[in-house]
């Protein structure tokens, strides 16, 4: 029997990147060297006897299709900077307009298997035995990333900043705590969103807009973590604006 319910997720900058990313290069990376070494490739690296590369990208794939096509277009808008004119529309009693919220029915089980994927990740960086192949794709992996990053936004060529293993890792564990989060507050923000009508305003009542700030917090904590201290101060910022501050 599967576990899947309605799973509320933020059009955020920095989740969407993260989990969107994680795809290419890692995952198919992941997968390919699954499949080689069943076809008996040579010159293969060796993963953990536990890591199905294809299992684990096949997961990512049921939840990137359970998405609605709004939050994909959110992800899509946020890199050409156009504007989304579909998307759910979430407004605080005063007015106040928040990132965007979805449901989307993810399997539990998919969740479950990015998690241990995560838990090997952590396991080639401390460098336990068996580890090494996949500490070596996590570190090519990081070297893509940099790279990407360079020429889509950050850095000019020549100033091109590869990532560690480490960074990749925080990628996947960023992703992996906001389609975690389940609460009180999740729930209450799930009822608000799934009770849309055709127009995707979700006017929030206040309950629902202490709701709606207790979890763009969390989301904002997580998102950033690992990140500078100047990304999580900026992302508050976009979310909150400079005189909402959170209330507990």
């Amino acid at each position: 029997m599967t576990d899947t319910a309605p799973r509320l997720l933020p059009a955020e900058e920095n989740f969407l990147a993260d989990f969107f990313d994680l795809e290419e290069p890692l995952l198919i990376w992941l997968e390919q060297t699954t499949q080689d070494t069943r076809a008996g490739a040579d010159d293969v690296y060796t993963l953990p006897a536990d890591l199905d590369g294809e299992a684990v990208r096949a997961a990512w794939a049921r939840i990137f299709e359970a998405l609605p096509k709004a939050l994909l277009d959110e992800r899509h808008a946020l890199l050409t900077g156009e504007e989304v004119t579909t998307g759910n529309k979430v407004i605080g009693p005063d007015g106040y307009e928040h990132s965007p919220l979805y449901a989307a029915p993810v399997n539990q089980a998919d969740v479950e298997v990015l998690v241990a994927l995560l838990d090997q990740c952590r396991k080639a960086l401390a460098l336990e035995p068996g580890y090494t192949d996949l500490r070596s794709i996590l570190t090519e992996a990081g070297e893509w990333y940099g790279n990407e990053t360079a020429d889509r936004a950050r850095y000019s060529v020549g100033e091109r900043v590869p990532e560690t293993a480490e960074q990749v890792v925080n990628r996947l564990a960023r992703a992996l705590a906001v389609l975690h989060l389940q609460d009180d507050d999740t729930r209450t923000l799930l009822a608000a969103v799934t009770a849309a009508g055709p127009d995707r305003r979700i006017v929030l009542t206040e309950d629902q807009e202490q709701a709606a700030r207790r979890y763009f917090d969390r989301v904002i904590t997580a998102v950033t973590e690992g990140k500078p201290r100047i990304e999580r101060a900026f992302a508050r910022f976009v979310e909150f604006g400079d005189d909402r501050p959170v209330r507990p």
